[in-house]
């Protein structure tokens, strides 16, 4: 794999399919788990975005998010695609590719408004075998394409 990917997904339900991934088809160097801490919950808005962008995502060029059965309802994980999709000093947006999990549920909706405009790719985890690195070429790819990217929507506040 040639591109670094920041893995966002929920942990209580998605751990086991986040960890296949980095074993199967990535290193600590390639698929990286670089989880938001509990810890943010006492940071203001600014520092947390903040500190998603330089620990995080920092040398990241795509973002895959796994959509399970309550990845919508997740606040960092919106808070990570909306970080994903900001370029930010020398540093350009993240790629963005939607993993639908076999647990899928409702598609988070800020990576659903990019979807629908056609800067995020999907694929199925059933195809990770033969499609994942194609894939990730193509959401790395679609970074030049920012006519697309849908950002404006406002920041899930809570989990729910």
């Amino acid at each position: 794999m040639t591109h670094k990917v920041f893995v966002s997904y929920h942990h209580s339900n998605d751990q086991k399919k986040a960890e296949y991934l980095r074993t199967t088809y990535g290193d600590n160097n390639t698929l990286l788990d670089r989880s938001l801490d509990e810890s943010y919950e006492n940071m203001t808005d600014d520092e947390i975005l903040a500190a998603i962008r330089q620990e995080h995502l920092k040398d990241s060029t795509v973002t895959i998010v796994l959509i399970g059965s309550e990845t919508a309802n997740r606040k960092w994980i919106d808070w990570e695609i909306y970080s994903s999709l900001r370029p930010y000093g020398s540093r350009s947006r993240n790629g963005l590719l939607g993993i639908y999990l076999p647990n899928a549920g409702e598609t988070p909706a800020r990576l659903q408004d990019n979807i629908d405009s056609g800067y995020a790719v999907t694929m199925e985890w059933e195809n990770i075998s033969w499609q994942l690195e194609s894939k990730i070429d193509e959401a790395f790819n679609n970074r030049g394409k920012s006519d697309l990217v849908r950002n404006s929507r406002k920041r899930r506040e809570r989990n729910s």
